[in-house]
């Protein structure tokens, strides 16, 4: 494993324990994750956005039926 692999899964690892168990799992490395909640209507009340470089981006609130759907990142 390189020290570069390393050093992002451990930065990953250690960002997620720090976030505590209240927020969602960041996706696997080489991926990005989009998490979108939607109430009853079927409008989307809330979501999370795992960038392909480790950010989360998030709006509204996380309640109601979530949606996971995962894409590979682009190769660089």
């Amino acid at each position: 494993m390189s020290r570069k692999l390393l050093f992002a899964t451990v930065l990953v690892v250690a960002g997620a324990a720090a976030i505590g168990p209240s927020a969602a799992n960041a996706p696997p490395l080489g991926t990005e994750q989009f998490e979108e909640w939607f109430d009853n209507a079927g409008n989307m009340v809330g979501y999370v956005h795992w960038t392909c470089d480790g950010q989360r981006e998030t709006w509204g609130g996380r309640n109601g039926h979530l949606v996971v759907t995962r894409l590979a990142c682009p190769s660089p």
